[in-house]
């Protein structure tokens, strides 16, 4: 069989319909903290074009842009959900495919599972199956795909998506091969983001959450698709590995046996992932009393991964989402990184950049040997005394695998429910937050995921007035 047919019997088979508990309580998790990470995005400032686009150009109200409402159809609001979902740059992330599952996923499996009248168990194994698809397709470029300029949630999240999108429908094993192939053909997403800040890379989940839901529908009406839409003469990893090394057997290693999606990490700070390694050491270093008017200067190793920018001035929010010693001076001056340090104040705070302009970045060839499967991070300050202190890591917090959570299993549970409380709060959403929660934790039993975007789109009131 080729890699889309053996992905379709996996996903359409026995293995694919009855997913371990683990694995659906992961999957709560994962809808929980896109969907509320999305729920805040709506507030951005990048927002606010995506939404006025569908607004102006609604289809059929069969699914639901989050803190809008039903407006729309189910391809729409999953191009418009996933753009709202990748705003912060919380949304989670795995390590290994270096792919953003959540902000492509959920939003194509809720609005499919919505349009469909499907149930919340139904969700989850589209949310689960969807993850599985996207994050093994990462892994089969070993995150080099950044290198040739691409971005893999792009480019891999397409087929998440119409995997997520044709559990929802309900779509047979040939069919779904067909929908991975129509699927394929529509990867996409470029890095130039970085040339100057732009919003574009916010776009990229949506895009493929579109993509996939498309991809499903079409199927499901009789269009065709490539069954060697993977490893074809020109089919998505010839096209897309530019004879760079790949592991095209990645995809399906294991399948049913081994699943991936777990290994899907939860983002504590706003910013490229790539970056959490070093804001653990240095907040760290800062809850250990280290006082940033203490520091004559900082020298970060880290692996390469062209997609972290080292300039000391951020251009904007965007770029300031991405500038390693910018972020790490934030850490050891206010001993946090928010959404309040990444504003266009916090951006030009001169008591940030004085600190930023002493860090130096490094990539040391035997870290970059270990990604993605470590993230290799040694930081050492210097001390205006002359002290050096130092501190090293290689898995960042709030992956599954970190030490802390194998000390404590119910820790990232615990800290992904916070996390949603404060951000709901802080963006003006608080007042559902606990509601959720409940329904996250319920929806093995939801009948009907109506429920669930219902409270999604419900509008935000603010000074008595609804915002729009």
């Amino acid at each position: 069989m080729t890699l889309a047919e053996t992905l379709a019997e996996f996903i359409t088979g026995s293995a694919g319909r009855k997913l371990p508990a683990d694995v659906l309580g992961r999957g709560s998790m994962y809808v929980l903290h896109l969907t509320a990470v999305a729920l805040a995005g709506s507030r951005a400032d990048s927002s606010q074009p995506m939404l006025r686009v569908i607004r102006a150009a609604t289809g059929t109200p069969e699914a639901t842009v989050y803190g809008v409402g039903r407006i729309t159809s189910a391809m729409d609001a999953a191009l418009a959900n996933g753009t709202l979902a990748h705003a912060l740059e919380l949304d989670d992330d795995h390590r290994t495919g270096t792919v953003h599952p959540g902000a492509v996923v959920v939003p194509a499996a809720l609005a499919a599972c919505e349009a469909a009248g499907a149930s919340g168990l139904t969700l989850l194994r589209a949310v689960m199956l969807g993850y599985e698809v996207m994050c093994r397709v990462g892994e089969a470029f070993m995150g080099r795909q950044f290198y040739r300029g691409f971005h893999p949630t792009g480019t891999c999240g397409v087929f998440g998506a119409a995997t997520a999108a044709g559990v929802a429908f309900g779509l047979g094993r040939a069919q779904l091969v067909g929908a991975l192939g129509i699927a394929g053909t529509q990867a996409s997403g470029l890095a130039e983001w970085r040339a100057d800040g732009s919003w574009i890379k916010r776009l990229h989940p949506g895009r493929a959450a579109h993509g996939g839901v498309l991809a499903a529908r079409l199927a499901r009406e009789g269009f065709t698709g490539p069954a060697t839409i993977f490893e074809g003469a020109t089919g998505f990893l010839q096209a897309f590995a530019f004879d760079g090394a790949i592991d095209a057997e990645a995809i399906t290693r294991h399948l049913g046996e081994e699943f991936r999606a777990m290994a899907t990490a939860f983002k504590p700070y706003p910013c490229c992932r790539f970056s959490h390694g070093a804001l653990d050491l240095a907040l760290a270093l800062r809850r250990e009393g280290l006082e940033a008017s203490e520091v004559a200067s900082v020298q970060l190793r880290i692996y390469k991964t062209d997609i972290l920018g080292y300039g000391h001035h951020p251009r904007s929010i965007v770029d300031a989402q991405f500038c390693l010693p910018y972020l790490v001076a934030t850490a050891l001056v206010r001993g946090r990184v928010g959404l309040t340090e990444l504003s266009d104040e916090a951006i030009r705070d001169p008591s940030i950049l004085a600190v930023s302009e002493r860090i130096t970045v490094e990539e040391d060839p035997g870290f970059t040997a270990q990604y993605p499967d470590r993230y290799p991070t040694e930081l050492v300050v210097t001390l205006r005394n002359g002290r050096r202190v130092g501190r090293f890591n290689d898995c960042p917090s709030g992956d599954p695998e970190a030490a802390e959570y194998t000390v404590d299993p119910g820790l990232l549970h615990r800290q992904v429910e916070e996390h949603v409380r404060a951000l709901l709060g802080e963006t003006g959403y608080g007042d559902r937050a606990e509601a959720l929660i409940r329904t996250a934790r319920g929806l093995t039993e939801l009948s009907e995921v109506r429920v669930l975007a219902d409270l999604l789109g419900r509008q935000v009131n603010i000074g008595g007035q609804s915002r729009r």
